[in-house]
């Protein structure tokens, strides 16, 4: 994956309202290629909401924002294909196998059928899912659930990735190895934007942290 010069996300005066209450006010930030930028926090500080906003989840009131170069509002339906997303929650079809779910969110970014299976089968490679692949996501661990959906927001291969609190929930061990792989996407050149309420987590897995 090329490394790019420009920053991966810039942030210029966001601001979100939601009634009376400013989840975000007046947000500056940038995030360097290839590294990962922390937003710390506890329950309510307007992290998941910078995330949707970045994700094109949610419009900002005021203020402007780019990703890989495109304007999250402007340019949204073509972001979309740029970038992957973890939730708070592990977003798996549970009727679905480990294998099904990933070939599904593949052709979701229209890959052809055998570039889709090929990449579903790295992916549950890459996160020890293997032995694992024919079985229903209901039946996996709530570490593996978090694998597996952490898999499918890179079988797009995406130039950034959204973590929002992605070891929330996980035992101790699976969340080290959540550590491991979210270490090993940036040496292979992935920008990461994490958000958590762990200062421990915070310190050992960013380069930059913004409170």
């Amino acid at each position: 994956m090329p490394v790019m010069a420009e920053p991966a996300i810039v942030v210029e005066g966001i601001k979100k309202h939601f009634g009376s209450v400013r989840a975000l006010d007046g947000v500056d930030l940038q995030v360097e290629p290839a590294t990962v930028f922390g937003l710390l926090g506890p329950n309510g500080a307007g992290k998941t909401t910078m995330v949707r906003i970045l994700t094109t989840l949610l419009s900002p009131d005021e203020g402007r924002a780019w990703v890989v170069g495109h304007d999250v509002v402007r340019d949204a339906e073509q972001l979309r294909h740029e970038f992957g997303l973890a939730g708070q929650t592990a977003a798996v079809d549970e009727n679905l196998t480990g294998f099904e779910n990933l070939e599904m969110v593949a052709r979701l970014y229209h890959l052809p059928r055998a570039e889709a299976r090929r990449r579903a089968k790295q992916v549950l490679e890459r996160f020890g899912l293997t032995d694992a692949a024919n079985r229903t996501a209901r039946t996996y661990s709530g570490g593996m659930r978090r694998r597996l959906d952490l898999g499918a927001s890179l079988v797009g291969r995406p130039q950034v990735l959204f973590l929002d609190e992605p070891t929330t929930g996980l035992d101790p061990r699976s969340r080290l190895g959540m550590w491991d792989l979210i270490r090993e996407l940036v040496n292979d050149g992935t920008t990461l934007l994490l958000t958590t309420q762990y200062l421990e987590e915070a310190d050992v897995l960013t380069d930059r942290i913004a409170p």
